[in-house]
């Protein structure tokens, strides 16, 4: 990854996989030493739909500075947070996509008790949510991108053509 590029979907997904294959792991080997399975409740969803929100909030204030449209100009380093933020967002909704999958599948062979079906709802609600996080870093990421102008081929600063906002 280098700044010019950002956090690629890709690598989202790739994160996604293996940290669902870990998670899945980890929740087998508890169970077989005499564990339980972490109980999801709605809770969990709180801190999720906030920094999703904080994140497009955060990132919406530099995108408009981008357009013109921002009265404050925002210092570098809020920028760069701002851009952090996104990225930090983009990974960790994707990791958390993984455990929240993992979660569910381990609830999926006895779906037809009751609880164990609640906990299987929990965990997809969870990873859906999760997702929406992550959708939220990458947008967020996409919005501190430096739009092309038509003297960039001109500059000597290096930035523009679509750069990362102070990344």
């Amino acid at each position: 990854m280098s700044s010019r590029d950002g956090v690629r979907v890709g690598t989202g997904v790739i994160l996604a996989v293996l940290s669902a294959m870990a998670s899945w792991l980890l929740l087998q080997v508890v169970r077989s030493l005499g564990g339980g399975y972490p109980a999801i409740s709605w809770i969990g969803l709180v801190p999720l739909v906030a920094v999703a929100l904080l994140v497009l909030v955060m990132c919406w204030q530099i995108r408009r500075y981008l357009l013109g449209r921002g009265s404050v100009r925002p210092s570098p380093q809020r920028g760069r947070g701002t851009l952090v933020g996104a990225q930090a967002a983009a990974l960790g909704g994707a990791a958390l996509v993984g455990w929240y999958a993992a979660n569910a599948l381990v609830h999926l062979p006895n779906a037809d008790v009751p609880s164990e079906r609640v906990q299987l709802v929990w965990g997809l609600v969870h990873a859906a949510v999760a997702l929406g996080l992550s959708g939220a870093g990458y947008l967020g990421q996409a919005w501190c991108r430096i739009p092309p102008t038509e003297h960039d081929d001109d500059d000597d600063d290096g930035v523009g053509d679509g750069d990362l906002a102070y990344g």
